[in-house]
């Protein structure tokens, strides 16, 4: 038996509360100061020192672009770079994009769903990752990246989501 017909289960709203909007979390401004890549080169130092091959070369609020010397990265018999690195710098590519759109370093911004297929084989040399903001929302971000080798093949594509924490009302972005 449920109680969903039952109106005593059900929250009541107060006659004062007619006009009162509900508080929702608030979207991360679009117009908010992005991160420049050396303040991501930077962060990337700080927070991720095993990605120290990589380095953010141009950033705005709806891409970004890193470069990643394969010859410092893990590879697989053959001489191929491994999958698990291939995601690893599709996803450290929209993490970096989603705190350059936010303005300001985010560690809580948190990787809920990267969906990649690999294409080609990209052997050790320099790699290039594009990540391109597909969607900016309240809540979640959609990123669309692409790995290419040295001699500009597609590697591998991959979607990324990432979950942004909500932004509490009065609180600084600092």
């Amino acid at each position: 038996m449920t109680n969903a017909g039952n109106p005593t289960t059900r929250a009541q709203a107060s006659p004062s509360d007619a006009g009162t909007p509900t508080p929702r979390a608030q979207a991360p401004s679009p117009d908010a100061g992005t991160l420049s890549p050396d303040e991501l080169n930077t962060l990337v130092r700080r927070q991720f020192p095993d990605y120290a091959a990589c380095r953010v070369t141009d950033a705005s609020g709806t891409h970004l672009l890193m470069e990643a010397d394969g010859a410092r990265l893990r590879t697989r018999p053959g001489g191929t770079i491994s999958g698990p690195e291939q995601a690893g710098l599709v996803d450290l590519a929209a993490f970096l994009l989603v705190n350059a759109r936010l303005g300001r370093p985010t560690p809580m911004a948190l990787t809920t769903s990267l969906q990649i297929s690999y294409l080609n084989r990209p052997r050790p040399g320099l790699l290039r990752t594009h990540a391109r903001m597909a969607k900016f929302g309240r809540r979640l971000c959609v990123v669309l990246a692409e790995l290419r080798d040295e001699a500009g093949d597609l590697a591998a594509s991959a979607t990324v989501t990432y979950s942004v924490p909500p932004t509490v009302a009065g609180q600084g972005t600092g």
